[in-house]
């Protein structure tokens, strides 16, 4: 982590690099680099999820694993590819409710019926012919609630009462949740083997165009799980190559905008900013409605997130011309306090349907209620230089102006003004 001197408008004022010798590291990084050509050429192959800016979205994920799983789908798969998974989901698992390796290796799943955020669960399997469900979460970068799964453990089984259960818990490491012992963990890297094998066999029974669409899936999947093994290869060689320059792409390069901009923003928009921690403040910016700051108590004056009920514009995708406002609950001392104003927003959202206001999941420290991508675009539907700060302040204070966000604020601050809120030490 670097250390700022100086910080103004919730940004530090970054001090510029001196050193010659990090100066030509990264010169020799940039320039004349076929390594660096090479990999820029790899992931930049085209691809369809990549356009569509869906690869880190685990519901578009889900949304193909469901359709493969799926007889009906017409991919040519059949219940091929459901077996295989299950089967190897089952290989090293054991428990009394849990279906036979031998019944399912002779089992037809022609009935099996594949369903998408039943109950809020990812992805539900069914099969009544072989008296089987299978319940999928899957998530990509961070652990689903231990409560969460609970309930959906719950949910089964009084569905369910006499079916053989199966829960998965699908991640990028193979994460058990703790306290949970009946999802089975599996992984990004497992998925990818058995859709690959198995597209790979039924090759000459699925249309061509079926075929390309899979095989750009699977390198969304290899890209993710780093199971590429020239990507690995070539990523291991520039960073031992090139360590330095690195380095300080990765600190002086995060996307930010300069103080000049957010004070811009904040006239045009009646806010503040929220003194964020250093190293997260180049990618999260975090503000509030200035009539807030009166009634929202603080937690911590040196998180991103210290107010209660907080705006944040999310730069992490800026390189892509893409920003993300939400509209967050953060984390209270108090979690019954917490909860009584979440379920007072749940039930406001529910009196105006115009509000864009929508709570689903509640975690303990951070529950979205609104969001809204920021394509970073001009009149033409063009992307603009995203180095252009004049222009990008104007859309982000156009978007933040705009009648569905106002609408949606309109709607919380009648929650906040009329909350009574614990002394929290502001």
């Amino acid at each position: 982590m670097n250390d700022y001197d100086d910080w103004e408008n919730g940004f530090p004022i970054t001090p510029k690099p001196t050193s010659t010798s990090a100066d030509q590291a990264l010169l020799n990084f940039s320039i004349n680099n076929p390594d660096l050509d090479k990999l820029e050429s790899l992931i930049g192959t085209f691809n369809p999820f990549k356009v569509l800016g869906i690869q880190d979205f685990e519901i578009r994920h889900s949304n193909v694993l469901a359709w493969l799983l799926d007889p009906a789908g017409h991919h040519g798969l059949g219940d091929s590819l459901f077996k295989n998974l299950l089967l190897e989901i089952l290989r090293d698992s054991r428990g009394n409710d849990l279906p036979q390796i031998n019944d399912i290796i002779s089992a037809s799943f022609s009935d099996l019926r594949v369903m998408r955020e039943w109950r809020n669960i990812d992805i539900l399997a069914m099969s009544p012919a072989n008296n089987l469900v299978m319940v999928i979460e899957n998530k990509i970068n961070a652990d689903e609630s231990k409560t969460q799964l609970a309930e959906y453990v719950g949910t089964i089984k009084k569905k369910f009462r006499d079916f053989k259960k199966v829960f998965v818990l699908l991640t990028l490491d193979g994460t058990t949740p703790k306290g949970n012992n009946l999802y089975i963990p599996f992984t990004h890297v497992q998925i990818h083997g058995i859709v690959q094998s198995n597209v790979e066999l039924r090759r000459d029974h699925m249309p061509s165009k079926v075929y390309d669409f899979i095989q750009q899936y699977l390198q969304i999947l290899e890209e993710k799980t780093m199971q590429s093994a020239e990507l690995t290869e070539l990523c291991g060689k520039l960073y031992r190559e090139h360590g330095a320059a690195i380095k300080m792409i990765l600190d002086y390069g995060k996307p930010k905008l300069p103080p000049k901009s957010i004070q811009e923003f904040h006239k045009r928009t009646n806010t503040e900013s929220v003194h964020a921690e250093k190293d997260s403040v180049n990618v999260f910016y975090t503000f509030i409605p200035c009539v807030w700051n009166s009634i929202v108590p603080m937690t911590n004056k040196y998180a991103s997130d210290r107010y209660l009920v907080f705006f944040t514009f999310n730069f992490s995708d800026y390189e892509n011309h893409k920003i993300a406002l939400t509209l967050n609950v953060g984390n209270f001392r108090d979690q019954e306090e917490r909860v009584r104003f979440v379920e007072q927003v749940a039930e406001a959202a529910t009196a105006d349907k115009d509000s864009n206001l929508i709570v689903r999941r509640s975690s303990k420290t951070n529950t979205t209620v609104f969001s809204k991508p920021i394509p970073l675009k001009d009149g033409s539907g063009e992307d603009f230089d995203i180095g252009d700060y004049d222009a990008v302040t104007d859309k982000l204070a156009e978007v933040y102006n705009s009648v569905e966000v106002q609408k949606a604020l309109k709607v919380l601050d009648g929650v906040v003004q009329k909350f009574t809120f614990e002394d929290t030490g502001k």
